[in-house]
């Protein structure tokens, strides 16, 4: 994984950047990529000493009185497994502080819409993915009134991408490399025009196709990092299983807040 290079510089924000080190910089003494995906949410059971995380099949967890129980109470708002999986993609998203997993990369992209609340405007790039572009335009549009400005992110100069930001501009979506164009985006560029707004919006950036292994999007500017698990990071069409990495700057957190909840409240199996 590489780092984001501001300045010449290894911007790494206090957090450890996976490979080689890079201008000078050197590794820390956290557990490498391999080590941390390996080990990072599968811990030996404290019961029988098993090595291999159990699947837990139950829906609901016994309390012994109201609010009172181990950790779990409901397997749509938590469950072993999800927790397990979790802890695995925050430790992988350098600059990452905790991981939502969600039953596909399209629950992930209407939490995170839905989450915005109604009537807001959000800035893409053009060349997004067509479910992304279509739920946005069509979906999300009809049902909370979300307005969409599709720019080009790779070739417009600052003063268009600066035009198209609103008082109500709540977030600025990329893509990079785009799907399946494979354009790319300068991420940090982006987030400082986003920083710049008045509204400053939040910058989400859809990292399926480099992972965390060759990209760290929260390292170069980014709030929430998104990946559709279906793809590279699970080897493609293998299962089907989103995630969002919500902001760890406390500053930026509270609009990222109410992902959480908005996914519990949208929990759906995919078949």
């Amino acid at each position: 994984m590489s780092p984001a290079l501001l300045n010449g510089e290894a911007a790494t924000n206090g957090h450890h950047v996976n490979g080689p080190a890079i201008n000078g910089l050197k590794k820390s003494s956290v557990d490498g990529f391999g080590t941390r995906a390996i080990h990072v949410g599968s811990d030996a059971n404290e019961e029988t000493g098993a090595v291999i995380p159990a699947i837990s099949l139950s829906t609901t967890y016994k309390q012994n009185g109201v609010g009172n129980h181990k950790g779990f109470e409901y397997s749509r708002s938590g469950n072993p497994n999800r927790n397990a999986l979790e802890a695995t993609l925050a430790s992988l998203e350098s600059g990452g502080a905790y991981a939502l997993a969600f039953a596909s990369g399209s629950a992930t992209t209407a939490t995170v819409l839905q989450s915005l609340g109604p009537d807001a405007h959000i800035v893409s790039v053009n060349d997004v993915y067509g479910g992304t572009f279509r739920y946005m335009s069509r979906v999300a549009k009809e049902n909370q009134g979300l307005d969409t400005t599709f720019v080009d992110l790779e070739n417009a100069d600052d003063e268009t991408i600066l035009a198209s930001f609103r008082p109500n501009t709540k977030l600025v979506w990329i893509e990079s490399p785009t799907n399946p164009t494979l354009r790319l985006i300068d991420i940090p560029r982006i987030a400082s025009l986003a920083r710049s707004a008045p509204s400053s919006p939040l910058v989400l950036v859809d990292n399926t196709f480099l992972s965390p292994f060759y990209s760290s999007p929260l390292l170069q500017g980014a709030d929430i990092v998104m990946h559709s698990l279906t793809k590279y990071i699970n080897g493609a069409l293998r299962r089907c299983n989103g995630r969002a990495d919500p902001p760890r700057a406390p500053h930026r957190a509270p609009r990222a807040a109410a992902l959480p909840a908005e996914r519990d409240r949208r929990s759906t199996k995919c078949i």
